[in-house]
């Protein structure tokens, strides 16, 4: 076949070596000998007519070696069958392009981007074609790290939450059914805190490793929080195997270590919920076997929940309280303090009271502190909502003081503290602020903690209360015997009461060792310093009781039930209807 005129035209051109030639060929010759791009320029017959040096280079040809030449006399047939669709679309007067990762003679990967482009003469009939070759290895490195970064966890290698709802998207495109399972290490944050991140880390890349092992019962295990793992099963959902591989998951969590073979106990709240045509969004799936697993959580972890409606309703509700309790506690409406009195046992007389919260909501009533304390307390609203408690309760003593009986003993008021405010740095200061603001002696004041919010902090907690004695205010233990004192922290302690659950104090009567648990609660307390209060006293039998056993302080409905501010403050004058002839 005779070679097109145009086509050895332009490679005299490129080339320098034709008449051909003048400065604004010579010029694009440089150019393209320059840039960092290969090109070629091929007839119909796919032989090449021109390479500019990059091209040169990578074929380790020069100019004349190439022209004339088939790509499959350079890298062989397979190059050019591979290539073949391509040319046959540029030769069709098309651009095709491809990119892929080729080895290069030294045996390295490099990926190119290929351009193929028609190549047409004067009357624009296509008589070759171009091929541009680009090496953007960096330019996919980087795009690699990105989609690593965006969709992969880089502590486990996993998949992480970005990628766990394309995968879910794309069952749900296909309508294919699914169940996701949530994984969520209990105690993560108090392990991480304890022991460090890095330990932290390593536990993590060791627990994903042994999930990895399961992967065989999963299709998709992704890290989707800070201690959650989700494990996504393709199907309709076999209950029974589903319920052993959660047993295998439990097993697996138990077993992790770090690096170094350094154990913890590890246990994990497990949720499982099943994809179902209700659901709109792979996201929902994704909240209710979170919703799920947060109800094994609050069964004490270390447990599995499957997902049903009323838990959601259940959130959705809370969500709802948590809201409106929001809104009460910035307005300042609807809350209040009642106040239950606190009983000198051996006189009967009037000894202070505790400040208890409640709240009338102003659609639905009274809501239980039972129901709407807990929210507080997940939520953090606790720190504000007990600081609200605290100066209306200063308040309200400071007006009393002045109201009670004369020559009667200053009235005490307890309030209760949280485990969030304790663990709160500013909670000394809001402390003194408050008896500042409210113009309480700080001896009129007695905060009650529970054991469990002490001890599991103990050495911090012991510093904040001794700079909440240094105010001059009283500490109690409240509900003591229910939580896990130690007695070599207890002597530590700088506090003034232990407050008798009512759990001891409503079995007293049952038999002699709950009697003997009650005396030595007292007992201990005496020999510490400390005084004691029973609470939950109901009858008159558990008075009597308490008062043979010495108690100092009680408070119960034998006494008076919580009480309106008003109906609290008739009792300061001296007339106690409990009082009577001993």
């Amino acid at each position: 076949m005779q070679p097109d005129p145009n086509a050895t035209a332009l490679v005299e051109a490129l080339s320098g070596s034709g008449a051909a030639g003048g400065l604004a060929l010579e010029t694009l010759r440089q150019i393209l000998d320059a840039v960092p791009v290969r090109v070629a320029v091929l007839d119909r017959d796919r032989r090449h007519i021109y390479g500019n040096r990059p091209y040169l280079e990578m074929v380790d040809r020069s100019l004349d070696q190439l022209v004339g030449r088939t790509l499959g006399d350079l890298m062989g047939d397979k190059a050019m069958r591979n290539m073949a669709g391509h040319v046959k679309r540029a030769l069709a007067g098309h651009i095709a392009e491809s990119e892929g990762w080729v080895q290069q003679p030294n045996g390295e990967q490099r990926c190119i981007h290929r351009v193929y482009a028609p190549y047409r003469g004067a009357d624009g009939a296509v008589v070759g074609y171009f091929v541009i070759l680009q090496d953007v290895t960096d330019r996919r490195q980087s795009q690699d790290d990105l989609f690593r970064l965006a969709y992969y966890d880089p502590v486990t290698g996993l998949a992480n939450r970005l990628m766990l709802l394309k995968h879910m998207a794309d069952y749900c495109a296909e309508k294919e059914p699914f169940t996701l399972v949530i994984v969520d290490i209990d105690r993560f944050a108090d392990i991480r805190t304890s022991l460090g991140q890095a330990f932290a880390n390593e536990l993590l890349g060791d627990l994903a490793s042994r999930l990895g092992e399961q992967g065989g019962a999963f299709d998709l295990i992704a890290r989707v929080s800070d201690h959650a793992f989700a494990l996504l099963v393709a199907g309709p959902c076999d209950r029974p195997a589903v319920e052993r591989a959660l047993e295998e998951l439990a097993a697996v969590v138990r077993s992790a270590r770090s690096s170094s073979g350094a154990a913890v106990f590890m246990s994990a709240s497990i949720g499982v919920a099943t994809a179902e045509p209700s659901h709109e969004r792979p996201e929902d799936v994704l909240r209710d076997a979170e919703i799920a697993t947060g109800r094994s959580r609050e069964l004490g972890g270390g447990r599995q929940s499957w997902f049903d409606p009323a838990m959601h309703a259940h959130v959705v509700e809370q969500i709802r309280l948590e809201h409106d309790l929001r809104g009460a506690l910035s307005r300042g409406e609807g809350l209040w303090v009642a106040y239950q009195p606190i009983v000198e046992m051996v006189t009967g007389g009037l000894a202070g009271f505790e400040a208890l919260v409640r709240w009338t909501h102003p659609e639905r009533g009274n809501i239980p502190p039972g129901v709407f304390i807990p929210i507080a307390e997940s939520t953090g609203l606790v720190v504000a909502l007990g600081s609200w408690v605290l100066r209306e309760a200063c308040r309200q003593i400071a007006d009393w003081q002045d109201k009670r009986a004369p020559g009667s003993a200053p009235l005490f008021m307890s309030v209760n503290l949280s485990a969030r405010q304790l663990s709160d740095p500013g909670f000394v200061e809001v402390v003194r602020e408050v008896l500042r603001e409210t113009k309480v002696e700080p001896a009129w004041l007695k905060l009650e903690l529970t054991e469990s919010a002490v001890m599991d902090k103990a050495e911090q907690s012991i510093r904040l209360l001794q700079d909440l004695r240094t105010l001059g205010i009283k500490l109690s233990i409240d509900d003591f015997g229910t939580g896990y004192s130690s007695l070599s922290y207890l002597h530590k302690l700088p506090i003034d009461s232990l407050k008798v659950d009512r759990s001891f104090v409503s079995a007293m009567h049952h038999s002699e060792e709950n009697r003997a648990i009650v005396r030595i609660i007292m007992d201990l307390a005496r020999l510490l310093g400390f005084d004691v209060i029973a609470e939950g006293i109901e009858t008159s039998a558990d008075a009597n009781l308490l008062r043979a056993l010495a108690c100092d302080y009680g408070q119960g409905y034998h006494f008076a039930r919580p009480l309106p501010p008003a109906d609290a403050e008739k009792l300061l004058g001296g007339e106690l209807p409990w009082q009577a002839p001993w």
